[in-house]
This record gives C-alpha cells, structure tokens and sequence, in this order.
C-alpha cells in the first residue's frame, strides 16, 4: 500500500508544501510535477478506466521515471484482476453473487479468474474470501453459480 503525502503545512503561516513522492522532500512551487504511474494494487472505487494508476508529485523528470519503472517491474495483473472481482462484490444486487459473476462484471475471463485464484492460494498474503463473503480457495470458487 502507498501513503499519500500530497502536501505538508510549512510553519506558522501554514503554506502547503508538497512532498516528493520518490525521494521526500519538499518540492518548490513551480518544480511540481503530477503524474500518474502505473501500480497494479490501484482500483478505483468509482471508475474503472483509473484502475491501475496511482497519482503521484514529484520533484523532477527524474524521480518521476524512476516511480514509472518501480511500477511497471511490480505489476501483478492478478492483482489488479483481485481488486476489480472484490469492487464487482459492491455494486447492487451482487453481494450475494458468486464469483463466476463478479468475474463477468469486473471484465475478468474465466481463465483470468482461474488465474488470479490460483495467484492469490499461491501467495503468502493470500486472502481467503472476499469482503462480501465470496471464497477466494480455487476449488470452491470457480463452481458457482452466478
């Protein structure tokens, strides 16, 4: 998970400064730069077309690139597919739904969900339902009806 720090207070006038995402420190004014860098953990809670990029500040070109390739060498498409198939669970009518639905919803194939349970079994942060309820082990999941 990554701590957003868009900005600090500076002293008794209270003047935002803002933080560099990559390196800490404070950015001057005119030397801000916002992006957005890819981050396989992003799912927006809204709209889809955000998932998998996260906003950062940065104080130059280069801390910029840096945080670009940091993301794109830990992408997971798994799981991004995971967040997708648990925002799915919270759209109406789908609490109760079982996951070859929530993986037609969230746009998941059902290999795709094959393999982001397999992924998900496999790693030592496995989760093992989703927060509606929904089974996340492999043999249980994959079976039921939407």
């Amino acid at each position: 998970m990554h701590t957003v720090r868009p900005h600090v207070l500076d002293g008794p006038g209270q003047t935002p400064v803002r933080i560099c995402d990559f390196c800490g420190q404070a950015i001057a004014p005119r030397s801000v730069i916002g992006s957005l860098v890819p981050d396989s953990s992003v799912v927006d809670e809204f709209d889809p077309g955000c998932d998998g990029w996260r906003p950062v500040t940065v104080c130059c070109s280069e801390h910029l690139h840096l945080l670009t390739d940091r993301g794109r060498a830990a992408w997971v498409d798994e799981q991004l597919w995971l967040g997708r198939l648990s925002r799915a669970g919270t759209q109406p009518g789908l609490h109760h739904a079982g996951l070859p639905a929530l993986a037609s919803r969230a746009a998941l194939t059902p290999e795709q969900l094959q393999q982001l349970l397999t992924w998900n079994a496999n790693r030592p942060a496995s989760v093992s339902s989703l927060p509606t309820g929904q089974s996340l082990t492999p043999s249980d999941s994959t079976s039921d009806e939407g």
